[in-house]
């Protein structure tokens, strides 16, 4: 089993080669020939129209024409904003097992995920701990959205649900049979997935000189297989708050909520969290916060406290996390579930998650009303532009998942069980089962009763779901399949 893999492309034309192979396996060639053209206005196939209750639908490219004329589209779209808290109604849909193309069918849900970690979250807030036991939820959707999660998930997962496009993808299916592996219970498919990886990963070492590998000397599935375990390692369990999402630029933005960075603040630290890595960012910041009030890199140098103070309330006890690697240089993201705090704004209606504040947060630290680690701090994030975080859901890379506001606001501190498998373990069904295969390479996990079922690689558990290939519905490839 190889833990590290350096691999280096001795030449820019061997990697112009190796790029080129990567869009041929990876991301076949209507994708990469179109360039997600519906993201620009005006022209291309159109956006793509997000039914939540429907999953993706059809594009939805503002014609009037055909049966039922404009009045059908009318018919169809639903303001959020005017169901109230329809989340909660959703997730009691979900818990009824009532049938829905957006929903997850799942089995009966343990009480408690995890006393371990209720605890340690008590010892954090008692509030949120009570919210937390009384009423946390969650469950898998078809699209991500915002103030929902998206989980990264295990690269023996991604790569059955990518069959379709993925050359190692369809070996597993050979593996498995292809007339039979819809049918197979997923502990079968991750089994044989992992045993696969397993044996080549240990093929592609052998090409290892002197600790690196050269893409030179490997076929084109050891490449495909290579690239697709460098980029699951780099997002290795991560659960991500999808703080923005528009399904006509086809752009998104998420924070990753369990990569912390430190618990302390230092002086160096605090100008990081507060002005980013850039001297002038926080000039920059200021003349755009009129549009970004409270957003990362949009917040007024004058709705900012001083280093001073963020460090008296801060400085003993600050949880700051990795948010992603993009925009590192801009003013961190100040998450919390206070609506009432002056200055700050909900990310998106009925979530009861807000961003900003940063002023009255630091007062109200000082002043007793608020604990520190009531609020979450996160440098940088994830950016998507081309629909690629829709394109990674539906490649079998992430799982969207709507679930209760506790599970963003808690913090991701010396957790017994890891953020990834309590919110695998409330989803249920399929998701709790990967959870449970996934625990089983470590030693270091809090299991609690409700992951120690034995798994047997032939149980039937999930053969009555249908394997929906959803990227033809987007029309991102070609029909015909892959040379293999």
């Amino acid at each position: 089993v190889v833990a590290v893999l350096s691999w280096s492309v001795k030449s820019a034309a061997s990697f112009q080669q190796y790029t080129n192979l990567y869009h041929r396996t990876f991301l076949p060639r209507s994708f990469i020939r179109r360039q997600m053209s519906s993201s620009s206005s005006g022209s291309g196939d159109g956006g793509i129209y997000y039914n939540d209750f429907d999953g993706y639908g059809t594009s939805n490219n503002n014609n009037s024409g055909g049966e039922g004329g404009e009045n059908d589209d009318d018919d169809e779209y639903i303001d959020t904003d005017t169901l109230g808290d329809w989340r909660t109604f959703r997730m009691n849909l979900a818990e009824s097992g009532v049938a829905s193309a957006s929903l997850t069918r799942t089995k009966a849900k343990p009480k408690a995920i995890s006393k371990e970690n209720e605890q340690v979250l008590r010892s954090q807030s008692t509030q949120l701990a009570d919210e937390f036991i009384n009423g946390v939820w969650a469950h898998a959707t078809s699209t991500p959205e915002v103030g929902g999660l998206v989980v990264r998930m295990p690269l023996e997962v991604e790569m059955f649900r990518n069959y379709q496009h993925s050359r190692m993808g369809q070996k597993l299916r050979s593996l498995l049979g292809e007339e039979t592996a819809d049918n197979t219970s997923m502990a079968k498919r991750y089994f044989t997935a992992q045993k696969m990886v397993q044996n080549q990963m240990e093929t592609i070492a052998q090409h290892a000189q002197d600790g690196v590998v050269d893409g030179n000397q490997l076929d084109e599935g050891s490449q495909e297989l290579l690239s697709l375990y460098l980029d699951n390692q780099a997002t290795w369990q991560e659960v991500c708050l999808v703080i923005d999402h528009d399904a006509d630029a086809g752009t998104a933005s998420t924070v990753v909520l369990n990569r912390p960075m430190a618990f302390k603040l230092t002086e160096n630290l605090a100008k990081l969290v507060l002005e980013g890595s850039y001297a002038n960012s926080r000039s920059s910041s200021s003349s755009s916060s009129s549009n970004n009030s409270g957003s990362i890199g949009g917040v007024s140098s004058s709705n900012m406290p001083s280093l001073d103070r963020f460090v008296e309330a801060f400085g003993e006890e600050c949880a700051v996390y990795v948010g992603g690697p993009d925009q590192q240089g801009e003013t961190a993201l100040l998450l919390h579930g206070f609506g009432d705090l002056p200055g700050a704004r909900e990310i998106v209606p009925g979530s009861k998650l807000y961003q900003g504040g940063w002023m009255a947060a630091v007062q109200g630290v000082l002043d007793g009303r608020y604990q520190p680690l009531e609020f979450r701090f996160f440098v940088g994030k994830h950016t998507y532009t081309d629909k690629l975080l829709d394109l990674g859901v539906v490649l079998g890379q992430w799982q969207p998942v709507a679930a209760a506001r506790t599970l963003a606001l808690k913090q991701c501190i010396s957790l017994p069980k890891p953020l990834f498998h309590e919110v695998m373990d409330l989803c249920g069904g399929e998701l709790k089962q990967i959870s449970t295969m996934e625990s089983r390479k470590r030693d270091d996990i809090v299991l609690g009763s409700s992951t120690t079922t034995e798994l047997d690689p032939n149980d039937d558990i999930f053969g009555e779901d249908d394997l929906i290939d959803e990227l033809d519905e987007l029309d991102f490839f070609d029909d015909e399949p892959l040379d293999l």
